[in-house]
Formats: structure tokens, C-alpha cells, sequence
């Protein structure tokens, strides 16, 4: 019997139509022999929608097509191990969620909490992994602490700059000196990134980060750093994809590169990449040490920066664009194959979950409480 599977996407992020490019990825590359596929839409405003009309890519070049077309999801209900999805048209039984959102509302620990409460099986990392590793700054945090390489940062939340920005500035000078990085803590898909080469420019640059996020990340910049990915899949067995280079044509891979000029008479990715077997090695067990360390399991990808034979582990994405499948195309796994061991990891994870104890016996509301 066909499961049936939500592929789940959009949501309230700058990083919406990235997402919706990934599902329509997953939708065109999932075995629909094995799974009967039902897309589940969250529009920028937070409304749930599900319907054929979704399945196409050139039908979101028109928004007002999929609010009329589109199914509205009207309530979700949990019936034994399955999720229904009840629509004014039909009710969705659902034995499995993959998510496809990527950054806040659907990365960031919401949709995996969603999937928790209605005891459903999901793809990709838990609650917990999915919240720390799309914040930066807890994630250089808990690396560091684990004695895995990360550039050298601090971090100020808007509360803080509003009353000590000067002080802030004066100390990440001392500290690092131009030029310096400044990002929004939360945030992917290099929204909101800017290099600095003056106060001038911190504070723009930091006024800005702050319109996505209220905690943002200063780096030292490490100039002409070549850049490196690679995926990490697994939950008690741990697979490394090839590792790639990206070739960058400005001073860091921004959104610009990664998707609007993504090739056009320029090839940024290399993948395999060319570099010493060791280090690749480096980059695997790097690889390796980060996915444990922050809990992971599913399919993540990890970025590096290299320079001076020193490898510093740069962003985690626990749900990486397209799924990071090219990277494991380049290993032979395919992504209709990708999708099935995210799938098969899932239901591996749940099934470890169910044997947990969630309740005991008690009689505790029968005490006398004592005033």
C-alpha cells in the first residue's frame, strides 16, 4: 500500500520562493509508485493550502491563481499515527510530513514541533537541532565548545545595540579590524549578509540585520578563503557526500550568485572539488563531528571555509536548497534515491520515539494539597 506523503513548503520567510522551488523539486523527483504525494502550501500570510494547482512551478508566477484554485486547509486532527488534512473539498490522511521550508516558520524547530504535537513522522532533524543550528551564533557557540573550528565572532541582540552600539563596535575593531562580516543570526540563503570596511558601514550594515532578525552575527573576514559544502545524511549510520567548491565571482557566495545568476555563463559549483585527499578527509570528519554534535539527522548541509591549511566550519542548513541532491548525485546516489532514505531515516526516528515513555501512572491529583 502507497504512503501518503505531505510535502509541506512556503511558509512566513524571506526565504518563501526558495522553498518553493525545492518542493517542486521533491514533487517531480519522488517516486510516485511507492507514495501518493499531496503538496501542502503555507502562503506568506500563514494560510495552509493543498490541491493539484500547487504541483506546478509556473502557476506561483501567479499567487492569485493558487488563493482561487488552491484548497484551503480548514483544520488538522491526529487519528491514531496519522495526520488529517481536512480542506472544504476532502480529508488528507498523511503517514508522513516532508518538510521543504526553509529559514523561520518551517527550519527553524515550527513545523518540526507541529509534526511533534500531532505525533506524525517527519523528515529532517528534531525540535531542538532544527533551532540551534539555523541560529549562528549558538551554533559557532556549541562548535566551539566541541572544539570544531569556526571563525572567530561575536554577537549583539537590538536591545543591546540600541543602548551600547558605539562600545560594541569600538571591541569587534579591537578584536577582529576590517573588514568584518555582519549577518542576521537566523536567517539563510545569505539574505541580509554584508561585507564592512568602516564604522560607516557596520552600522548600516548592522541596521539592516536587524531588519530580519533581532540577534545579529559579526565575523573576522577571512580574505580569499576558497569555500567548500558537503552533505551529511543519517541517524545511527552517517553517510558524507562529495564534496564541491563554490567559485565565486564576488567576495562571498551571496543570493545574487546562489540562485537569480545560478548558471548563466557562470559554472560556481565544482563538484567533485579540487583538493588534496587531505583535505577532503579533513572536511569529511569535520563533517562528521558537526552532524553529532548538534544532534542531527536527516540530510544537512554543511559549509566550510579553507585558507592557510586551516578548515573552519562556516553555516549548518538542516534543510538545505534542493536538498543538496546534486551533492549526492555526484556520489551515485540519485535524488528519487535521496528521498527515500530522508523518508526511511523519518520513519526509523518515529519509531525510536514511540518506544520512549511520554506518561506514567500516578496518583498525585488525589493528594491533599496543603495551603
Amino acid at each position: 500500500m502507497k504512503k501518503n506523503v505531505a510535502v509541506i513548503f512556503g511558509s512566513k520567510s524571506v526565504e518563501h520562493e526558495i522553498s518553493i522551488i525545492t518542493a517542486n523539486q521533491i514533487l517531480n523527483a519522488i517516486d510516485k509508485e511507492k507514495y501518493n504525494v499531496i503538496p501542502v502550501y503555507i502562503s506568506k500570510d500563514g494560510t495552509w493550502y493543498t490541491g493539484s494547482v500547487l504541483e506546478n512551478l509556473e502557476n506561483f508566477k501567479n499567487i492569485n491563481l493558487i488563493t482561487k484554485k488552491a484548497k484551503k486547509i480548514r483544520y488538522f486532527e491526529k487519528s491514531n499515527s496519522k495526520l488529517l488534512l481536512k480542506s472544504s473539498f476532502k480529508t488528507y490522511e498523511i503517514d508522513l510530513c516532508f518538510l521543504a521550508a526553509h529559514g523561520t516558520y518551517g527550519e527553524d524547530g515550527t513545523l518540526q514541533g507541529f509534526c511533534e504535537m500531532m505525533d506524525v513522522p517527519y523528515t529532517g532533524s528534531s525540535i531542538l537541532s532544527s533551532a540551534i543550528a539555523i541560529d549562528k551564533v549558538i551554533t559557532k557557540q556549541l562548535l566551539k565548545a566541541n572544539n570544531i573550528p569556526v571563525v572567530d565572532f561575536d554577537y549583539i541582540t537590538k536591545r543591546k545595540w540600541d543602548t551600547s552600539y558605539e562600545k560594541f563596535i569600538k571591541s569587534c575593531e579591537s578584536k577582529f579590524g576590517y573588514p568584518m562580516y555582519i549577518k542576521p543570526s537566523r536567517l539563510g540563503s545569505s539574505i541580509g549578509i554584508t561585507k564592512v570596511n568602516s564604522i560607516d558601514e557596520f552600522i548600516n550594515a548592522a541596521e539592516m540585520a536587524f531588519s530580519f532578525d533581532n540577534k545579529i552575527l559579526v565575523e573576522k573576514a577571512i580574505e580569499n578563503a576558497r569555500e567548500f559544502n558537503c552533505a551529511v545524511m543519517g541517524y545511527k549510520n552517517i553517510l558524507v557526500s562529495e564534496v564541491e567548491e563554490i567559485i565565486k565571482k564576488r567576495d562571498f557566495f551571496d543570493f545574487n550568485e546562489k540562485y537569480i545568476n545560478k548558471g548563466k555563463k557562470f559554472s560556481n559549483h565544482k563538484i567533485p572539488a579540487e583538493i588534496d585527499e587531505k583535505i577532503k578527509n579533513e572536511i569529511v570528519d569535520l563533517a562528521k563531528k558537526t552532524f553529532k554534535s548538534l544532534d542531527c539527522y536527516g540530510n544537512i548541509r554543511i559549509d566550510f571555509l579553507y585558507k592557510d591549511d586551516k578548515i573552519f566550519v562556516n553555516e549548518v542548513n538542516t534543510i538545505p536548497g534542493a536538498l543538496a541532491f546534486y551533492l549526492w548525485q555526484a556520489t551515485g546516489i540519485t535524488f528519487t534515491h535521496l528521498i527515500d532514505n530522508m523518508i526511511n531515516i523519518a520513519e526509523e526516528v518515529f519509531k525510536d520515539k514511540k518506544n520512549k515513555i511520554y506518561s506514567i501512572d500516578t496518583n498525585i491529583l488525589s493528594l491533599k494539597v496543603e495551603k
